[in-house]
């Protein structure tokens, strides 16, 4: 083979590096770059690395490491209302009950004050005897307090599932540059697929296994006072350890 020709294939090999390399960069899936920084972020417990892209943890010490991996298959989407409007309401309506409740109760509380105040002295006494008007307050006040403690329970439960609806799409939408979320703006859908994947994982005894593993991820989408918005996919879910 001449020089001339030597010299041609290896430019037409050169120029075809790059095509391939694109091709191969190509080829992988868009979720491999965000599975990987995330399970190297908990491989190392960068916990605040993690923590932005979950919403669930990986802990190499009670639960392993995935050392490596291939994605064997990506779902297909599935789209759901987001509930947080009807359970902030749901919030809302607890704490004017609880509200009402507490102005009811006080009510009682003052028009019964000094007898509440004698029952609180001796109820607690063995062998205890109640006047007639003890008699009757203390059940009626014994309800007022079983009442109160089911008002709190009631408020704080619709509390909490109102913080938990809100916290996936705030976690999505929070992205530098971009508004911050307006929980009573915003307006969407969460937006879900699974990612199968074949694993390496480190257990904490230190032995390595292969594993199938099933990574759930989800993104807020929608319009916040009339301007969409779209977030980043966040982990939600871990499914095979």
């Amino acid at each position: 083979m001449g020089r001339s020709r030597v010299r041609s294939t290896l430019k037409a090999v050169l120029l075809l590096l790059p095509v391939a390399a694109l091709e191969v960069a190509c080829s992988r899936p868009p979720e491999q770059q965000m599975l990987n920084q995330f399970f190297r972020a908990a491989r190392n417990r960068d916990n605040t690395t993690a923590a932005m892209m979950a919403t669930v943890a990986l802990d190499p010490r009670t639960q392993g490491s995935v050392e490596d991996f291939s994605i064997t298959s990506v779902g297909a989407e599935r789209r759901e209302p987001l509930p947080h409007k009807a359970l902030m309401e749901a919030a809302e309506k607890a704490r004017q009950e609880e509200a009402e409740f507490q102005r009811r109760k006080k009510e009682y509380s003052d028009a019964n004050l000094a007898t509440i105040e004698e029952i609180l002295k001796i109820e607690n006494q063995p062998n205890v005897k109640f006047t007639p008007l003890q008699a009757k307050v203390k059940p009626e006040w014994d309800k007022w307090r079983a009442d109160t403690a089911m008002f709190v329970k009631n408020l704080s439960t619709a509390r909490a599932a109102a913080t938990a609806a809100t916290a996936l799409p705030e976690a999505s939408l929070a992205q530098p540059g971009q508004p911050e979320f307006d929980v009573k703006a915003f307006e969407g859908e969460m937006v879900s697929k699974d990612v199968a994947i074949r694993a390496q994982v480190k257990g904490p005894d230190g032995q390595t296994a292969e594993k199938d593993l099933t990574i759930t991820l989800s993104k807020a989408v929608g319009t916040q006072a009339g301007t969409a918005r779209e977030g980043k996919w966040i982990i939600t879910k871990i499914a095979g350890l």
